[in-house]
């Protein structure tokens, strides 16, 4: 099925009466076409120029509508080329109990995690995480690269006191859950995550090689290893343009995974909490 969007096909005017703004309208149309495979995946969409003569609407309007499918991950810009259709989102059940590696391994992802900074151990005037208080601390940076395109960042942060001298340790990209079982001997014993929506600084727009101008999904980790509280922070920065984040909660009546396919096994999940959009 093709549009004609010639000077002389006929137009096709939106709903100027309706309550829906006509950008929503427009964008609405155009993700239809894009699932009735109008426009192909990779393929170009019409100019603005051609789209609002044929939907009778003005270009700022087109350009609502476009930019609006750009945020979503539906369209992608090409300077001096055009906006083309990107596939299709693949979901991945990040936040799980199974954990990034095994989560990636279940969407059938070959996924590469590496290490961006090894653990150092902070100083005092150095920031740390609100749960941490004023504890020792080391922090390290993990980058997870799908098809060597950045998808998700994550800052960790560990209890000194709880995991000395894990600055010592080979790391590599390997199951940090693996580390702290195999040479601390520790599970933890619950998690806690709040998910909030931000707009990315220039260094981690830069890391993950996106715009700065494009949210970021945000989950702030905190795990708990029976009395001692918050031994792990994690920031986990997660790119939407191209993949669907998700949560799995079991119920308790549910068996949790074993501990060997968990990187971060936990008893207890808490239900996320929702904070809003950051601006």
């Amino acid at each position: 099925m093709l549009i004609d969007y010639s000077p002389y096909a006929q137009t096709m005017a939106l709903n100027s009466q309706s309550p829906l703004p006509l950008y929503r309208q427009l964008a609405e149309r155009i993700r239809a076409d894009v699932a009735d495979a109008v426009y192909a995946v990779n393929s170009k969409i019409p100019s603005e120029h051609a789209l609002a003569k044929h939907y009778q609407v003005g270009r700022p309007t087109v350009r609502q509508a476009t930019d609006l499918l750009v945020r979503e991950g539906l369209l992608q810009r090409k300077r001096g080329s055009g906006t083309y259709v990107l596939p299709l989102a693949q979901p991945i059940d990040l936040f799980s109990l199974a954990g990034t590696s095994a989560a990636f391994e279940q969407s059938e992802l070959d996924a590469d995690i590496s290490l961006l900074s090894a653990p150092e151990r902070l100083s005092a005037e150095q920031p740390l995480p609100a749960a941490f208080g004023q504890r020792p601390a080391y922090r390290l940076q993990r980058l997870s690269r799908v098809a060597n395109e950045p998808v998700l960042l994550e800052v960790i942060y560990l209890d000194a006191e709880l995991f000395p001298h894990i600055d010592r340790q080979v790391m590599g990209g390997d199951s940090l859950s693996q580390l702290v079982r195999t040479v601390y001997f520790l599970e933890a014993s619950s998690a806690e995550q709040r998910f909030t929506i931000i707009y990315p600084d220039k260094q981690t727009a830069h890391i993950l090689q996106t715009n700065a101008g494009i949210p970021l999904l945000h989950v702030g980790r905190t795990l708990h290893f029976g009395e001692q509280r918050a031994a792990i922070y994690c920031d986990i920065y997660c790119r939407t343009d191209r993949f669907h984040f998700s949560q799995t909660i079991q119920t308790a009546s549910v068996p949790t995974v074993p501990a060997h396919s968990a990187p971060f096994q936990t008893t207890a999940l808490r239900t996320p909490q929702t904070e809003g959009i950051t601006p």
